[in-house]
């Protein structure tokens, strides 16, 4: 205990209080990196900021989807969000080069042939490009015509 005169009043104050108000100003608190674990903080946030994109893309996806009437997309647009590899490139290439009309995947894996395609291999590649835009767009590469 410590007594100080102040004038004619004695302040007795407990040296132990004083120094739980020291103790209080430094205490350093552990950061949640610290208290889960660095790698498994990292990983938390790598994961929440996956969350914060995929609401960003739905946004853009749903902007897209209500100015789709408005919007004419280039096909350099649709390649860089379809195309995987220079075939699919090509593929596109072929058909947009043809028309309306568009052509059998069969005469397309013909006019392709130094990539040696099958005619299944082009139905997935263009099934796959496919899904693609209309997650992205909801458009179609190529429509199936006759027989469904």
């Amino acid at each position: 205990m410590r007594c100080v005169h102040v004038g004619e009043e004695v302040i007795v104050q407990s040296v132990h209080e004083n120094s739980k108000v020291a103790q209080k100003g430094s205490v350093r608190r552990r950061s949640r990196a610290e208290k889960v674990g660095r790698l498994k903080y990292i990983i938390e946030l790598i994961k929440h900021l996956e969350r914060k994109i995929e609401q960003v893309d739905l946004r853009t996806r749903t902007l897209m989807a209500g100015l789709r009437e408005w919007i004419s997309f280039e096909p350099s647009y649709i390649q860089k969000v379809a195309c995987e590899d220079e075939v699919d490139v090509e593929i596109i290439t072929c058909l947009m080069q043809k028309g309306v009309g568009g052509l059998l995947p069969s005469a397309i894996a013909t006019e392709l042939g130094e990539y040696d395609l099958k005619r299944w291999d082009v139905t997935r590649r263009i099934q796959r490009m496919n899904k693609k835009l209309t997650k992205e767009l909801g458009q179609k590469v190529a429509e199936k015509r006759g027989r469904q």
